[in-house]
């Protein structure tokens, strides 16, 4: 079916036409016989030809009439409903601000007074004076907009804003262990309902042709659409992941948890040594952790990989990802970690495994800031050889000191492996249950939990493929997109071969560059990274052995096998350490050029490797680097030439 705007369109070129007849017959009034074969015309009075553009014109003369005695009429109206919509607008954000606080009675109040001013704009520009004017040229479209939006607006708080002054985000917060599966289950109901009347908002406002809008109307209805646009590619995935999550609760079946807590100081990939798991079943909403595990206890150093291997992870990375617990998170996919350390629990506990979490202290310190501090209990624990009470003296954990002893005092505060580890599980357990008593405020922990999320720090391997669909390739998913239509993905990963815990001390500087929008049939990218050792002499002398054994390296130098990753279907040109070309591996890994370069940086040395990549005539989304999670901020610099933003 045609649009609004093609039907118009064509209107108006069979009246065009129309007149050209006309004008044709009227400076040419042909004889009753055609000379050229043609049927005689009619008399021009009788033919419908001129009665279609006459009437057109006489409808016209009497629009104008109309409008001149109605102009009044509908003026006051569209006054009336743009006061009452002006005064609804700061009111939605308080019913928002008061829904997102918890404050439902309040959020009530507020959008029962939305909801009279929403219906009175509707009521005015629902009106048939009103309708029987938009078909006029100019006005019409105007006035259609007008209507449209004012019963979108309407429509909206009546089946979005108004139910969700029933949503608590308290129903996500654990209570005494365990969630509520029933208040979920209600949440689903809202949101679904609210999602639903978006895309029904979204389908009314694209059937007003905006092209035919003066600028006063096209500014109001843009800010309408915007929002729209906003809110349905958000409420959709909130409506399927709330849908999904009582069965990822426990609701159907017990389910089990391996959780991952990467070890930032000692950088790998996804984020850094895998050294300490905790497993956590979840049962009809009610959480609780099971298992607890440490590096020491699998059998490192095998032979053969644990399970069969990517061949080009196996060509970039080494055999070793398979063979040393701790080297599985030398991907940047965390598929591959996930599907790695499974073929590991398996093996050692058998202990069946639902899906597979990625969290690490960094993240744990957000958790501290919706939590509060947690005390850590000293109790008498037994792990990979170690027995004994876990900490020498009163330990609390805060958001403030969470990394610092976590990632670096704990070393020198308890120099035995096992006991570390006994140490950091407990520290973890601890944080967990602070998680799990209801202490968290949810809006806070939402916050924690998305801002873990963007920075890689919290990943999710799925259990079921509808929760996999889910998923997709969302930044929670920890895998690097497939293709290049949704974003323009670079990357830079940091894998630790020093054999210490020096990572704490490296700050690492991101830059990229591309042509994409200015040479698309052959754009060049480029990434650049910059690490630096920030020890001094001084401070690497005094480093506990377990941080620094210098094994392999002097004390305090860092080596690194640095891998930087091009757009998918790109190609490597060029790599440089400091503007000199370098020495590289050269491979394709994930459908993505990679190139690995090993630097290694003494006390205060920085080094910079840059890599340049060459793409292919092709669809390129927005330039994005993504790179491993460490314990230092990681400043990033994107420039797209061409690309505008």
């Amino acid at each position: 079916m045609n649009t609004r705007a093609e039907r118009r369109a064509q209107q108006q070129r069979e009246q065009s036409e129309e007149f050209d007849n006309l004008t044709r017959e009227i400076a040419d009034p042909a004889a009753e016989d055609s000379d050229d074969g043609r049927p005689p015309k009619r008399p021009l009075l009788s033919s419908f030809r001129f009665w279609i553009p006459i009437s057109i014109l006489l409808i016209l003369i009497a629009a104008v009439v109309i409008s001149a005695l109605a102009g009044k009429h509908v003026y006051d109206r569209a006054m009336a409903a743009k006061t009452s919509l002006e005064r609804a607008v700061p009111l939605a954000a308080q019913a928002a601000d008061a829904v997102a606080a918890g404050e439902n009675a309040a959020a009530k109040e507020t959008v029962a007074e939305i909801s009279a001013l929403t219906a009175d704009a509707k009521k005015q520009t629902d009106d048939d004076i009103w309708k029987s004017l938009e078909w006029v040229p100019v006005a019409g479209p105007n006035l259609y907009a007008v209507r449209t939006a004012a019963s979108v607006t309407d429509d909206l708080v009546r089946d979005a804003l108004s139910p969700a002054t029933d949503l608590s985000l308290a129903a996500l917060k654990p209570v005494d262990g365990a969630i509520d599966l029933s208040g979920i289950a209600g949440m689903s109901d809202i949101v679904s309902q609210a999602s639903a009347a978006v895309t029904k908002a979204a389908a009314q406002l694209d059937t007003i042709q905006q092209d035919e809008l003066i600028p006063q109307v096209s500014g109001a209805l843009e800010k309408l659409t915007g929002s729209v646009d906003e809110l349905e590619p958000m409420l959709k995935p909130a409506a399927e992941i709330l849908g999904v999550l009582p069965a990822a609760l426990g609701a159907e079946n017990s389910r089990n948890y391996l959780v991952l807590i990467q070890n930032n100081a000692e950088s790998r990939g996804t984020g850094g040594n895998p050294a300490a798991l905790v497993m956590i079943n979840v049962d009809q909403g009610r959480i609780s952790i099971d298992q607890q595990a440490s590096s020491g206890d699998f059998d490192n150093g095998r032979r053969s990989p644990v399970t069969e291997l990517n061949p080009e992870t196996a060509a970039l990375y080494g055999d070793k990802i398979g063979r040393y617990m701790q080297d599985s998170t030398l991907s940047p996919d965390f598929t591959e970690t996930a599907g790695i350390m499974r073929a590991w629990w398996a093996e050692e506990f058998g202990t069946p495994i639902d899906a597979v979490v990625s969290f690490d202290p960094v993240a744990l310190g957000y958790l501290l800031e919706a939590t509060g501090p947690v005390a850590v209990p000293n109790e008498t624990v037994e792990s990979g050889g170690y027995t004994g009470q876990v900490l020498k003296k009163p330990l609390t954990l805060t958001h403030k000191n969470a990394v610092s002893f976590l990632l670096s005092k704990i070393y020198s505060e308890y120099p035995v492996p096992e006991r570390q580890d006994a140490v950091f599980a407990t520290s973890a357990k601890a944080v967990f249950n602070g998680l799990t008593s209801g202490s968290a405020e949810p809006k806070a922990l939402l916050t924690a939990l998305t801002r873990a999320t963007d920075e890689g720090r919290l990943m999710y391997q799925p259990a079921t493929e509808s929760e996999a669909k889910l998923v997709g390739e969302s930044r929670l998913s920890g895998k690097l997109p497939s293709t290049n239509a949704t974003s323009t993905m670079v990357g830079a990963y940091v894998n630790d071969i020093t054999e210490g815990k020096l990572d704490y001390y490296m700050q690492l500087d991101l830059a990229a560059t591309s042509t994409q929008c200015t040479a698309p049939d052959a754009p060049v990218f480029g990434v650049t990274a910059t690490l630096t050792n920030t020890l001094t002499p001084d401070q690497a002398a005094g480093l506990a052995r377990y941080v620094a054994p210098a094994r392999f390296f002097a004390k305090g130098d860092v080596a690194t096998n640095l891998v930087l990753y091009g757009p998918v279907g790109a190609k490597t040109v060029s790599v440089t350490v400091d503007g000199q070309p370098a020495k590289a591996t050269l491979k394709s890994h994930l459908g993505r050029p990679a190139a690995l370069v090993r630097i290694e940086n003494t006390p205060g040395q920085k080094h910079t490797v840059a890599a340049t990549f060459e793409g292919a005539s092709g669809e390129y989304g927005p330039l994005e680097m993504r790179h491993t999670p460490m314990v230092r901020s990681t400043p990033v610099e994107l420039e797209a030439a061409g690309c505008g933003g």
